[in-house]
């Protein structure tokens, strides 16, 4: 899932870049859709291989900076920032979705893991782990779209798209929030021992 939605968000950035004229971006963006597909070809079920913390902060700091180095050639409007936050909005959700999941149950979000993340979710509504990757490539490279038109695009229509993806993630948050997930330690206490805490 990571290398994936890495490869769908730098083919993205590079378009993007391409078009407003920014080589270098560009093709650092070119490099990192290129290595996320090398080792996505490999790490697809049945994996061969997998991906690390390491690589996963890696990709993500690769990521983080191809949004911020993206500057629309027509930058005149104060939404023109809208364009990386749709080519992010997977791990963009994601992150807001078990940040608030796991403060909920009392937990640390990014100290306290566990396959409660929004693939994990999808996999045990039925979709299985390969379709709901899947899924998440495709709202990924929906976005995308959403995210290289963003700069063409002004006024009311912009700002009804971003509303309309905002109503959205929060009705996502909403429903995925509601479906099964494998339950996780508190603070490093069983997750018996953490109920039977809460009761007292």
């Amino acid at each position: 899932l990571c290398a994936g939605i890495a490869a769908v968000a730098s083919a993205f950035f590079a378009l993007s870049a391409a078009l407003n004229g920014q080589r270098m971006v560009c093709t650092l963006a070119a490099a990192a859709l290129g290595a996320s597909l090398g080792f996505l070809r490999w790490n697809f079920a049945p994996a061969k291989i997998f991906m690390g913390d390491g690589g996963a902060m890696f990709l993500g700091f690769l990521m983080a900076t191809l949004g911020l180095k993206l500057r629309p050639l027509n930058a005149h409007s104060r939404l023109d920032w809208l364009a990386p936050v749709f080519i992010l909005a997977i791990p963009i959700f994601d992150t807001t979705l078990i940040s608030i999941s796991r403060s909920r149950r009392g937990l640390l979000p990014f100290t306290a893991p566990g396959k409660d993340h929004t693939a994990h979710r999808l996999a045990n509504l039925g979709l299985g782990q390969a379709r709901a990757v899947l899924v998440l490539y495709g709202a990924a490279s929906i976005l995308g779209i959403f995210g290289v038109m963003m700069p063409a695009v002004e006024g009311i229509p912009r700002l009804a798209g971003c509303a309309c993806l905002v109503i959205l993630a929060a009705f996502a948050v909403i429903a995925l929030e509601r479906l099964p997930f494998e339950d996780q330690r508190k603070f490093g206490v069983p997750a018996e021992s953490a109920h039977r805490i809460a009761d007292l």
